[in-house]
């Protein structure tokens, strides 16, 4: 599963409940960052990174409760800050002599 994947699912599970229901909303003043789905789920920021790229090391209840506070804060992912993050891991800019 890529990250575009997993991002997908995490989503499509956390937009909809039971009741066919979708919670996800853009009504706070400021954009919900991953760091406050991780406070209000207890868990760290790595642990939210992981559900959301679809990592299977999450316990099934953790991964619940990290998709729950998605649909409740209505997180979106910065596509400029992925963007910027992969810049970062693909390659070193620089120069040789």
């Amino acid at each position: 599963m890529n990250v575009h994947e997993g991002i997908r699912e995490v989503f499509e599970q956390a937009s909809t409940h039971d009741d066919g229901e979708t919670t996800m909303s853009h009504e706070t003043a400021r954009r919900a960052t991953i760091r406050d789905v991780a406070a209000a789920a207890g868990v760290s920021a790595q642990t939210v990174s992981r559900v959301i790229n679809g990592s299977t090391h999450v316990n099934p209840g953790t991964r619940a409760q990290v998709t729950r506070s998605i649909a409740e804060l209505g997180y979106t992912p910065d596509v400029a800050a992925q963007n910027l993050a992969r810049l970062k891991r693909s390659s070193s800019l620089g120069s040789t002599s």
